[in-house]
Order: C-alpha cells, then structure tokens, then sequence
C-alpha cells in the first residue's frame, strides 16, 4: 500500500484526481503515465465508490502499473469500463488483470488493445472468463495471442454465459477452426470481430459452419483474412439456413464474381441481414449485377459496400436498377470502382427517382466532367440526398459549373465533397456565385484542386455560411496533366483495326500497305498504353508522423485473362523551393508473399520547378514483365517528405 504522504507530486494529483471526482466517466488518455504514476490512482481506485468509467489509454502502463491496477480491482465494485488500450502492460499484465477478474464482480467492459499480449497473458484471460460472471465486453485486438491464444480463447467461450462482443483483430490467428467450434456451443455471444488475421479459406468454412447452428450471433466481421471464393461460398451457404446475422463484414478479402454470386443467391432466401461489406476483393460487373438483381425485391439490407473493387459501367448500371425499385437501402458504398461517365449517368438517373439514400458517394471512380454533370443533374430534382462525395474523379472546371448551377436550386446538400480534382480559379468563381444563392449547404472540401487565392477568396467571401470549408493544398495545373489517361477497350480494338486495314492504311496524303494481325498485335503489345490503373495517392507530410509507403496491390483481371504490367509512373508535387530533382525514384516488387522479388531506380524529370515525374518503362526495367496480379509494387519514400505536397502511384496495366 502507498501512503498518501509518500507519494511523488504526480502521484498525488492522480490520486486526488480519480479520489475526488464525482463524475462517472473519467478520461486521462495520453497523460504518459508510467508505472510508477499508476500506483497513485490505483490507491485512489480501492476508495472510489462513484467512479464508473476511466480511461487510461495510449499511455506508457507496464506490467508493474497493470499490476497495481489489478489489485484495486479486485476490491473496487464501482468501475463498470476500464480502457487500457495501447499501453505495454505485456502477459505478466494481461496475468495479474486475469487475477483480479476472478473475483471482481462490478466491470462491464474491458479493453487491452494493442498491449503486446501474447499467449501467455491471453490463456490467463480466457481462464478468468470461465468463471467471470460480469465481463460483456472484451477488446483483446492488436495483440500477439496467435493460434495458442485463440485456442484458450475458445474454451473460455464454451463455458462463459456472459460474454455478448469479442474483438481479436490482428492477432496472427491462423484458420480459426477452435473458434469456430466454440461457436457452435456458445448462446450468448452477439458479436465477434476477427478481422486482419490470416483465417483464409479453411477459417471462413470452419466458421460457416458454426453459423449454420449458432443462434446468438448477430455482428460477424472478417475483413483482411485471405479469404476468396471458396470461403464466400461456405459462409453463403450458411446464410442461407442462419436467422440471426445482421451484419457481416467480408472487406478487404479475395472474393471474385463467384464469391459475390453465391452471396447473392443466399439472399434470395436470408431475412435477417442488413448490413454487407465486400469492399477491396475482386468482384467486378457480374459479381454486382448478381447482387444488384436479388436486392430489387429485398426489404431487409440497408448498408451495402461494394467501394474498391472492380466494377465498370455495366455493374453501375446494375446497381442504378436496384436503387430505382429498392425502397430500403440506406447506405450504398461504391467508392473506388471504375465507374467512368457511363456508369455515373447510370447512378444519377437512379438517384432522380429514389426516396431512400441519403449520401451519394461517387469516389474515385473515373467520372470526369462528364459524370459530373450527370451527377449534377440529378442534384436539380432530389429531395432526398444531403451528402455528394465527388472526390478524385478528374472533374474540372466545366463539371464544377454544372454542379454550381445545381446548387442554385438544390435546397437539401448540406455536405459536398470535390477534393483531388483539377478545378481551376473559373470552376472555383462559378462555385462562389452558387453559394451568394444557396445557404444550405455547410460543409465544402475543394481541397488538392488547381485554385489560385481568388479562387480560394471568392468562396470564402460568398460562403459566409459554411461552417467548414477545405481548401489547402491547390496545385499547379500541370500535375495532373501527368497522370495518365487510360485507353478503353474501343480505343485499343479502334487503333489495331486501323494498324490491320485493308487494302492500305492512309496517313495524310501519303499511303502505307496493311500490317497482318501478327505484326499489329506485337506493335500492340510495345505500345504505351493503359486499360486499367491502380493508383495510390498520398497528400501532405505531416511533420513527426510515420511516413507511410507507396503501395499499390496489381488486381486481378475480371475475366480470367493474366495482368500485364505496362510501365509505372511516379508524380510527386513539392513545394516551391524545395529538393526537386535530388535523387532516384526506387521502386520494389513484391510477390503475393510480399517477397522482394527486384528493385529498380529511375532518375526523375524535373517537369518544372516543383514537379517530378518518374516513368519505370520495360525497356529500362524488364523485370517489370515479372509482376503478376497479386504482387505489390512499393515505391521507397522520398529522400526529402518534408518537402512533399502530393506523391502519387501509377501501376499501368493490360
């Protein structure tokens, strides 16, 4: 026990702060708390008998401070959460906190997030919740339990009764087989979150089957767990028989068409689920169009995202069908697809007649200014839509006046996202005079456009009636002349035909004779062109934060046919007077095991005094012809981010 009179001046405020407050909840978050700080406040928990609520995340608690914590509770009846997230209170913590729970009969919620717990500390868990009898809510996320923990885990579930969520995110569980048998047996769990761990296919079927029987159930979620088809085919399977899921979460996972098709068949027949995430797999436009199909008719979903994947104008127009006819989809995610101005049209003609939606989020998507003012359009007649996310879609000057004419008789937009566009100082004073009209809408991001300060100036004296309004980071015009413009498939079939035709190919007033296809196809194939892009973007260095790494992940191709990677392109936008033009531009490819497989450097193009362009072509690099869907292509952080304003990723391919 520490006395009062022995304690250090931190001690003591920590004491007299948990002591003597009155209010139930209290936060000291990011306080640096050390263990030796703990031991005030833990003194202070033995006598509170009002405190109900503290968190003591992100500091720098040991096992010494989640000991003495542990002591007080286990004669504190009061304290319904502990948060003790991101600290380092490591197994010998997470053991002495086991103890205390053994025999506390007050704490509701515990989290231990991130605290470097690994098996050890996580057994010593999973026994305590044997005999627990008041812990709902567990969060063990972002630890080292690994497959032995998981284990433990399981049959602590198999005899707990009180338990309703469960997070173990990120904790290198393998394929989730012993969870899923203690889900067959246990009847009170209600949510589970497993996600980024590396359950794959074997896991999800494993769990499939334990959904088929469980009847409690209701939040499932298995993002970034390396699941493809033949995971999403089990676990629809069980859909079809289970009558208590309302969410499932599937994002960030390997799912095709086949996956999204056999999800889509079991809801021909499933009542119950409401919310869907199949966000970043691989569906493309006949994955949607099964899902788009059954959702006509269904009156149960009302959150479904499809962002990031691989659906073109076909799977837009789809989905554009279903929002005609569907009368309870509230939220629909379909953000970084491959939309293009087709499949906006598509969507904004959906959105003329739907009464349900109320956020239209559109980006990434290829759009152009020609989906924009189809988009802006369908803002002149709903009544409905208070959200419009435009952002990074190539939109200019002309589809910003078409959305400006729409906001001078839209009386429901309170929300209007057009960051990362090209919009220039005539969009930005089309965009002003809308608003001397419309005092609706309150929220404006214009953010990493091409807007010169009377641009940024006659918004802002319009629009005195925004409450928030984004507009850092304006960049010369001529950076997004260096992002490439992709090739359609009509294009690349218009310029073989024209290579192949017959009887001579007419170029001015001089003739040239017809290739044969063979020729034209390896002229073709040497050509500098794209029909799909995958594309990272990083905005801003923030000064002390961890810099992140350029990566982009080649996708598969939607209907079987190999990827082939064409070239990579750099662009990197610093501030005026800053490094340009020192250094090379390293790249890295790595292998579907995220195996170094090569690296290569360019000499960048100093397009102008602070534009760089790096171009990684075959020719100089003819490793390149190595990547296949499935690798990732890194590029190594610039020699000087401090002077970064923009840094963008192309991975080109056919």
């Amino acid at each position: 026990m520490l006395l009062y009179e022995n304690m250090d001046v931190y001690q003591r405020e920590l004491y007299d702060i948990v002591k003597e407050d009155e209010g139930k909840e209290l936060c000291l978050e990011a306080r640096e708390i050390d263990d030796h700080d703990t031991l005030g406040l833990a003194e202070a928990l033995q006598v509170n008998t009002k405190r109900a609520d503290l968190s003591l995340g992100q500091n720098q608690i040991g096992c010494a401070g989640a000991g003495a914590i542990a002591e007080a509770l286990k004669v504190n009846t009061t304290l319904v959460r502990l948060s003790l997230d991101d600290n380092q209170i490591g197994d010998a913590g997470a053991q002495a906190i086991a103890e205390a729970l053994k025999v506390n009969t007050g704490l509701e919620t515990l989290d231990l997030n991130w605290n470097r717990i690994g098996a050890a500390g996580t057994q010593a868990i999973a026994e305590a919740l044997k005999v627990n009898k008041t812990l709902t809510n567990l969060d063990l996320s972002d630890n080292q339990m690994g497959d032995v923990g998981a284990q433990a885990i399981a049959e602590g579930l198999k005899v707990n009764t009180t338990l309703d969520t469960l997070n173990l995110a990120s904790n290198t569980i393998g394929e989730a087989g012993v969870i899923a048998e203690a889900l067959k047996v246990n009847t009170r769990l209600t949510q589970l979150r497993l996600g980024e761990n590396r359950i794959g296919d074997a896991g999800a079927q494993a769990i499939a089957e334990a959904l088929k029987v469980n009847p409690t159930l209701r939040e499932l979620m298995l993002g970034s767990n390396r699941i493809g088809d033949a995971g999403a085919q089990a676990i629809a399977e069980a859909l079809k028989v289970n009558p208590t899921l309302r969410e499932l979460v599937l994002g960030s996972n390997r799912i095709g068409d086949a996956g999204a098709q056999a999800i889509a068949e079991a809801l021909k027949v499933n009542p119950t689920l409401r919310e869907l995430v199949l966000g970043s797999n691989r569906i493309g436009d006949a994955g949607a169009q099964a899902i788009a199909e059954v959702l006509k008719p269904n009156t149960a979903m009302t959150w479904l995202g499809l962002g990031g994947n691989q659906i073109g104008p076909l799977g837009a127009q789809a989905i554009a069908e279903m929002l005609k006819v569907n009368k309870t989809m509230k939220n629909l995610y379909v953000a970084g697809n491959r939309f293009g101005g087709d499949g906006a049209l598509a969507i904004a003609e959906a959105f003329k007649v739907n009464t349900t939606m109320t956020t239209l989020d559109l980006r990434d998507n290829q759009l152009g200014d020609a989906g924009a003012m189809s988009i802006a359009g369908t803002l002149k007649v709903n009544t409905t839509v208070t959200g419009v996310y435009l952002c990074d879609n190539q939109i200019g000057s002309a589809g910003a006046r078409e959305i400006a004419l729409a906001l001078k008789v839209n009386t429901t937009l309170t929300s209007l996202g057009l960051r990362a566009n090209q919009i220039t100082e005539t969009g930005a004073q089309e965009i002003a005079k809308a608003l001397r009209v419309n005092k609706k809408l309150k929220y404006l991001d214009l953010e990493s456009n091409c807007i010169n300060i009377r641009g940024v100036r006659a918004i802002e004296v319009a629009g005195w009636n925004l409450t928030e309004f984004e507009n850092d980071l304006q960049m010369n015009p001529r950076v997004f002349s260096m992002f490439p413009r992709l090739a359609t498939a009509d294009e690349v079939q218009a310029v073989f035909r024209l290579l192949t035709s017959s009887p001579k190919l007419k170029v001015g007033s001089k003739s040239l004779p017809a290739l044969p296809a063979e020729v034209a196809e390896i002229i073709m194939d040497q050509a500098q062109y794209w029909q799909g892009a995958q594309r990272t973007l990083r905005l801003k260095y923030e000064e002390g934060a961890r810099i992140p790494v350029l990566m982009v992940k080649v996708p598969q191709s939607v209907d079987g046919t190999p990827t082939r990677v064409k070239s990579v392109q750099v662009v990197r936008y610093m501030h005026l007077g800053g490094n340009t033009g020192r250094g090379c531009c390293g790249l890295i490819a790595a292998d579907e095991k995220v195996v170094a497989r090569f690296k290569h450097k360019e000499q960048p193009t100093v397009v102008d005094a602070n534009i760089e362009l790096t171009t990684f072509w075959p020719v100089a690099c003819p490793n390149l012809r190595q990547i296949r869907a499935g690798w990732k292509v890194f590029i190594q952080p610039a020699q000087y981010p401090q002077d970064l304003i923009l840094e963008r990723l192309y991975v080109g391919y056919v």
